[in-house]
């Protein structure tokens, strides 16, 4: 924070002064120099650290909290909130409602990632990792409701994930694994019965995965998600509502906006 009071700024370009505070501040948080949690200089101090207008300071922490690195907060002043599942999620949620991908290339995407987090998991995951994925098979089976199984696939590929010990990995996989379950649960419904015939399908290739990662067997683990992630997406489109349902309707717009902001820095 003393760093961050103290820096001499570079030379100011008059004409797009606040652009250029921003750039530095942005380029500071994401590089980890100004940690997530710390208090920025109050406008006054930023304002007379670049010799500039309190309108100008506005403008360049505006920026910051546009793309959820800040957030100012009445009475107190701006806060680095900067969150990579937060980042990864406005990213990846505005590329899905830009580029208008299928289904199928949503669950293509999901799929290579997950197996590279099997992958990674299987020799990087600890013992706590272990007894966390033998719970998350449990829950599967006992999921009693349409939105108790959604909550279970869900937890069940983000336990991998976490068990891959790979920071970036844990957020791309977060965030498709939720896209991927609010599909499930469009295509599907509610129904406890559709859930369960679901997983009674897919409950082999999820344990011998299991099996594979507690085993520490790296190309075992990876041909078991390789295997798993085939059958559940054939049995995903081959759903009915699969073939009604495109990514680019709006309500998956709204969806995808509604993961964002429930996602968003706190």
């Amino acid at each position: 924070m003393n760093n961050l009071r103290a820096a001499v700024p570079k030379a100011i370009d008059r004409s797009r002064v606040a652009e250029q505070i921003f750039r530095e501040l942005r380029d500071g948080i994401l590089q980890g120099t100004i940690p997530r949690g710390t208090k920025l200089p109050s406008e006054r101090e930023l304002a007379l650290r670049y010799e500039v207008s309190g309108p100008t300071v506005r403008e360049a922490i505006r920026g910051l909290t546009l793309l959820g690195l800040a957030d100012v907060r009445h009475g107190s002043g701006a806060y680095v909130t900067a969150d990579i599942d937060f980042l990864i999620a406005t990213s990846l949620g505005a590329a899905i409602q830009m580029g208008k991908p299928g289904v199928a290339d949503v669950l293509g995407v999901s799929g290579v990632l997950n197996e590279y987090a099997a992958t990674l998991a299987a020799s990087s995951a600890t013992r706590e990792d272990h007894n966390r994925l033998r719970a998350a098979l449990v829950t599967l089976d006992e999921a009693s409701s349409g939105e108790s199984a959604a909550e279970a696939v869900r937890n069940y590929h983000k336990t991998i994930a976490v068990a891959a010990h790979n920071p970036l990995l844990i957020a791309l996989c977060g965030f498709l694994t939720d896209v991927q379950t609010e599909l499930g649960r469009e295509f599907i419904g509610n129904s406890p019965d559709l859930w369960r015939k679901l997983f009674a399908k897919l409950r082999p290739l999820r344990a011998a995965l299991v099996e594979a990662i507690i085993k520490r067997d790296t190309e075992t683990a990876t041909r078991a998600a390789r295997e798993f992630n085939a059958k559940a997406h054939s049995l995903i489109i081959s759903l009915p509502r699969a073939k009604e349902v495109r990514l680019t309707d709006p309500k998956f717009g709204k969806l995808l906006s509604s993961m964002m902001t429930r996602i968003g820095p706190t």
